[in-house]
């Protein structure tokens, strides 16, 4: 995924840091505005933008898309080229909200890597991490099969018995 921030450098935007952990203020290129007034606010946390003199705002793609005057889909093409080799995903990774919540998981996925950590430790962890959470996907699989087996079985066994016991009689 390509940041916002990575966005504003690679179209020579200057970003100037605000009183608040993640969000930077520029001028507008498309306003115009120009000294000490800056429209122009860019949330890293949330990857957004958003003008508040022109009123333009989105993610990443929309953001370079606007600030080369691009169709979204040609911006998006432009960050992400077909052909580059995907990351293979983990089998966890795969998992839906829904799907984690039966596991008890109710958090939201810690896929990317926080700010400060080192790259070698984090890719260790993130793997122990889904590993985990697969082998638990599986083990509740396992259960709900065997559960569906036995209730299978109880019920056929419920069904035959009042059947032998009135041809018995």
């Amino acid at each position: 995924m390509v940041s916002i921030e990575e966005v504003a450098e690679r179209n020579g935007l200057v970003l100037y840091p605000t009183s608040r952990p993640g969000q930077w203020k520029a001028h507008c290129p498309v306003c115009g505005d120009k000294g000490r007034d800056f429209h122009l606010y860019v949330s890293s946390v949330k990857d957004t933008f958003y003008c508040h003199k022109c009123g333009a705002k989105g993610g990443a793609v929309a953001f370079h898309a606007w600030l080369l005057g691009i169709s979204f889909n040609e911006a998006k093409a432009d960050l992400y080229p077909q052909g580059t080799h995907k990351r293979h995903r983990h089998p966890a990774e795969r998992l839906t909200a829904a799907q984690l919540a039966e596991l008890g998981f109710t958090t939201h996925k810690p896929w990317r890597m926080p700010k400060g950590v080192n790259p070698l430790e984090w890719r260790r962890q993130r793997k122990v991490m889904l590993d985990w959470v697969w082998e638990e996907w599986q083990a509740h699989q396992r259960f709900e099969r065997e559960q569906t087996e036995r209730l299978m079985q109880l019920l056929t066994n419920a069904s035959q018995s009042p059947l032998e016991q009135s041809t018995g009689a």
